[in-house]
């Protein structure tokens, strides 16, 4: 009886001790493979902890290109935190494009590193890529994908802002200015510079766009001749208007598809979300480089509409890319001075509106010489020369003709909506370096960029605004004295029986 009960004592441990045994080996190797295929869930409503779609654009163009990428970090061995922080978002990098490398250094244990890589402050990032680097004091989402931006890139590109109509300054870090806009488009490896026409011969050939941000009056004609020549040799403009300014600017863009009326739009959205009437609320974008898959709402203050004109030419495409909501509509200047916002059918449109337009033009192309234009001989062609011989389509236009270049201009209707006051503001920075990106035919920049963590306006509707007056103040503590009031009752009724 006793070697029965024993037996069973053995058996029952041994299969236990199988039993961790197994379990231990199942953990180790989930662990395994887990480390071998890392996968990251990101379950925050911002996204916060993931690479956002142009950082990824980025990273897959050097894996596409195998190009590596190492990465020296000089932080103090006390700066733990940072550390982390710096190495995690690495991670993030190399699930994209596993040929990135880094290390960290410290630069006073590890003096001579520091010095052969010219460390002169810390913290410190050296990112290497070929025969190219760039020196980072910061590292964040933004300003590492800027720096691979960089050092893909052989050439730097300039953006010219025009001056001298009163258009918004580059400079000025008031609610007004520019200097935010400029910063990010410098960030972008372009150069930026400002130009006054009357006092210059033309547009410079290595202008990649003009933009012209919120003028208060019109170019000069011969400014305009100048715009008109850079647009011709397929240059890129980006026009920010105000309401009830420029007229002739405004008129002289008609010739590139655009229809600017002497408007300003009401827009009942933004009352509700608590914003001014002025300001219209951007939902609806079309399908276009600039906004596809954009889904972020942009604000535009002060805006008037802008639309495609009708029966173009067929070397003009003009599409309409931001509409208001439909309970928007336009007023006149007239009934802006007077304080009447309401819709009259006389002098406005209901919404939607169009506020931001694109135009490309299709400048003549320069056909190759065709080779029923060379000087008669007497040896006729060969049907090999003959099927070798350019095409026309039913157009006429040759299809081993050099590729035509094309002018393209993008018009917003509000001039502000990019300067510092609203650049951070939901979408509009994004909707603004897309523009910019795309303008400069550098199509694979346009994305949503990556955020900091810095502090974001948060914009509540009027249902939303009661709802957190109500629920915290009114009526949690009504629950509280509601159970209490039971509780105490209840024990009294108890205590009397």
């Amino acid at each position: 009886m006793k070697n029965t009960y024993a037996h069973r004592k053995l058996l029952l441990g041994g299969s236990s001790i199988i039993s961790v045994i197994i379990f231990l080996a199942i953990m180790v190797s989930l662990q395994y493979i887990a480390m071998k295929n890392p996968v990251r869930w990101d379950v925050t409503q911002a996204k916060q902890h993931s690479l956002s779609s142009q950082s990824i654009k980025i990273a897959e163009q050097f894996r596409d290109e195998k190009k590596p990428i190492e990465v020296l970090a000089f932080y103090e061995s006390k700066d733990q935190r940072s550390r982390n922080d710096v190495s995690d978002l690495l991670d993030k990098y190399r699930d994209v494009w596993s040929d990135i490398q880094y290390s960290f250094y410290d630069p006073d244990k590890e003096r001579a590193i520091s010095l052969q890589n010219r460390i002169e402050s810390y913290p410190t990032a050296l990112i290497k890529s070929g025969n190219k680097s760039e020196r980072l004091s910061v590292v964040d989402e933004e300003t590492f994908t800027n720096a691979l931006v960089r050092l893909q890139r052989d050439e730097t590109r300039k953006v010219y802002f025009l001056k001298g109509h009163g258009e918004l300054s580059t400079t000025s870090t008031d609610t007004i200015g520019f200097s935010i806009a400029r910063e990010q488009i410098e960030r972008q490896n372009y150069k930026t510079e400002e130009i006054i026409l009357l006092q210059s011969s033309g547009i410079p050939s290595d202008a990649a766009v003009l933009v012209v941000a919120g003028p208060r009056t019109d170019p000069m004609p011969e400014e305009l001749k100048a715009i008109e020549e850079f647009l011709s040799r397929g240059g890129a403009m980006l026009v920010m208007l105000n309401p009830f300014q420029t007229r002739e600017f405004s008129l002289a863009l008609s010739k590139y598809g655009f229809e600017l009326t002497d408007d300003i739009v009401v827009d009942k959205m933004s009352q509700a979300l608590g914003g001014d009437y002025l300001m219209p609320v951007i939902t609806s974008y079309a399908q276009f480089p600039i906004t596809k898959n954009f889904d972020v709402a942009s604000f535009f203050p002060q805006a008037r509409s802008v639309r495609a004109l009708k029966n173009l030419p067929d070397t003009t495409n003009t599409l309409e890319l931001a509409m208001t909501s439909p309970v928007s509509w336009t007023i006149s200047e007239p009934q802006l001075l007077s304080g009447s916002a309401d819709f009259d059918e006389k002098f406005g449109k209901k919404g939607p509106i169009p506020v931001m337009a694109v135009s490309t033009l299709s400048l003549q192309a320069a056909p190759k010489k065709p080779d029923d234009l060379k000087p008669i001989t007497d040896n006729p062609p060969t049907q090999n020369e003959i099927a070798q011989k350019p095409k026309s389509d039913d157009s006429g236009v040759m299809e081993n003709a050099s590729p035509a270049k094309k002018a393209r201009i993008v018009v917003f209707g509000s001039s502000q909506f990019a300067s510092n006051k609203f650049y951070r503001l939901q979408g509009n920075g994004d909707l603004f370096m897309n523009t910019i990106s795309w303008l400069a035919e550098d199509e694979n920049l346009i994305s949503v960029r990556p955020k900091s963590l810095k502090a974001q306006p948060v914009v509540l509707t009027a249902y939303d605004s009661l709802v957190a007056l109500t629920v915290p103040v009114i009526v949690t503590p009504s629950f509280v004295i509601v159970i209490g009031m039971t509780v105490f009752f209840y024990r009294r009724r108890v205590t009397t029986k």
